[in-house]
């Protein structure tokens, strides 16, 4: 980043020394390519600066996706276990023997 700074601070200099000159001396062919060639080397630097901001932005969007949790769906229960929570659910009371039997039906047909 240091060098990126004393680039553009140099191409700033030689852009504003360059019209510091000019306006002392008359205007020559070579003063007009030095001052073309600074305005080049600021748009140079400028895209290089919005590119790296956009690298940047692209790394810190990657890095949030990254970090955010993945989720998965909950293991499905073998049927043995199914008809081990259906069966403490009748022990306890909390279905009728009806609702038991229909239960523990759908449990075997699902195997």
């Amino acid at each position: 980043m240091t060098i990126r700074n004393n680039i553009r601070l140099a191409a700033a200099v030689a852009v504003i020394g360059t019209a510091a000159v000019g306006t002392s001396l008359p205007l020559y062919a070579s003063d007009a390519g030095a001052f073309i060639g600074g305005v080049f080397a600021t748009k140079l630097l400028d895209n290089m600066s919005d590119r790296t901001e956009a690298e940047q932005q692209q790394a810190a969007a990657a890095q949030a996706q990254a970090a955010r949790p993945v989720y998965s769906a909950p293991a499905q229960k073998s049927s043995q276990q199914r008809l081990d929570e259906l069966d403490k659910l009748a022990a306890g009371g909390y279905i009728t023997p009806e609702e038991y039997k229909k239960k523990k039906q759908a449990i075997i047909d699902s195997m």
